[in-house]
């Protein structure tokens, strides 16, 4: 019951994510405003999270879990509800912050009880469950923002609706929600040298998934596919990530303990791979597969690093090990677009590749670095 109130209140707010972000983007452009005003309102958001998921393990522990949960869904539902009536550029950075602030706090807590329910048997499985189910959200929300379309009021309607009906599940299964240990957990700093390769992988993850979701289809245009084209290996990329994770968690199962770095290592190797032999291919039907599995393998980063998270750290650390994992994520979602985007301004449209390639590299000298 435990896991079935995560992963339906998981696909509820990641949907409404999924929804938002682009449906906001062209709503703005319909306003007259400039691209770089657009990308400045879309950081807020991220900028909200990265600050609040810091903070979600003091606030869980001075309201209680559940009304920590409850909380955050309220402010999602009350900030995206707002947005049709303080319809302004100046409202909507606001909304945004707070929105990100609402996500943050269920994002922390939702897989810091996914790590409780799940034992060392089966975690990688689960939390690949877990991500399968975000990525699906993610995949079916540009479907359903095309049935709505973006003007008029419906999909505010409809998002509303969503992130709302995201707390039904936490308020059936309350009396699971787990507690958190009173005492402080360690020192975020100490929790980095502890497990330097997880932060460093989740840091990863977050820069590959956000710059190839950004600039994925400016390189497939640039490179000379057209623009159905490149929306199409887009969804093979993200399908990937959602066919994968599963199987890379039972993996993760298989090879418990000190093999779970030697696992990431081969995730950010597959990654760096795809990127050097995606020219070889695109344009032939061998880019489909591999488009697929490159996919998984950069999603596999995050479903690796999750259960290593589960594994790694004891209970009184756990809360804080979960909030600084989504916190280095968050900060490779804000430093990613930038460094492709620049990589591309220096060598076009390769730089792309190289960037792509060389946070992979340098993610492996972390590690390898850590094993020695």
């Amino acid at each position: 019951m435990s896991l079935i109130a995560i992963l339906a209140s998981a696909f509820a707010s990641t949907l409404t994510f999924a929804m938002s972000t682009p449906l906001l983007s062209v709503r703005l452009e319909a306003q007259g405003h400039s691209g770089s005003m657009i990308g400045l309102n879309t950081s807020v958001e991220a900028a909200a999270i990265l600050l609040f998921t810091l903070a979600t393990p003091t606030l869980a522990r001075r309201l209680g879990v559940a009304n920590a949960l409850y909380l955050g869904v309220a402010i999602m539902t009350a900030a995206i509800a707002l947005l049709p009536v303080w319809n302004s550029l100046e409202g909507w950075f606001v909304l945004r912050f707070v929105m990100g602030a609402g996500i943050a706090i269920h994002w922390v807590i939702g897989e810091v009880w996914l790590n409780t329910v799940a034992d060392d048997a089966t975690r990688g499985r689960v939390v690949g469950l877990y991500v399968t189910t975000m990525s699906a959200a993610y995949c079916l929300g540009f479907p359903v923002l095309m049935m709505t379309g973006t003007e008029g009021l419906l999909p505010f309607y409809l998002i509303t609706a969503t992130v709302a009906a995201s707390a039904l599940p936490l308020i059936f299964a309350r009396r699971l929600i787990p507690s958190l240990p009173t005492e402080p957990a360690a020192h975020y700093a100490t929790l980095i040298r502890r497990q330097p390769t997880l932060m460093a992988a989740a840091v990863l993850n977050g820069m590959l998934i956000n710059a190839i979701l950004a600039f994925f289809p400016v390189f497939a245009d640039r490179m000379g596919a057209s623009e159905r084209a490149g929306f199409g290996m887009l969804f093979a990329i993200a399908l990937g990530n959602v066919l994968l994770q599963l199987p890379i968690g039972m993996l993760a199962d298989r090879r418990d303990g000190q093999h779970g770095r030697m696992l990431l290592i081969l995730m950010a190797v597959a990654s760096a791979a795809g990127f050097l032999l995606l020219p070889m291919v695109l344009g032939s039907y061998a880019a489909w597969p591999l488009l697929t599995i490159w996919g998984g393998s950069f999603g596999g980063l995050y479903t690796v690093g999750l259960a290593m998270v589960g594994r790694r750290f004891g209970a009184n650390d756990l809360t804080a090990a979960n909030a600084l994992f989504a916190f280095t994520y968050e900060t490779g979602t804000l430093v990613g677009p930038i460094i492709i985007g620049t990589g591309i301004d220096f060598w076009n449209p390769y730089g792309f590749l190289a960037a792509g390639s060389g946070a992979c590299f340098l993610f492996l000298l972390i590690a390898a670095t850590r094993r020695v």
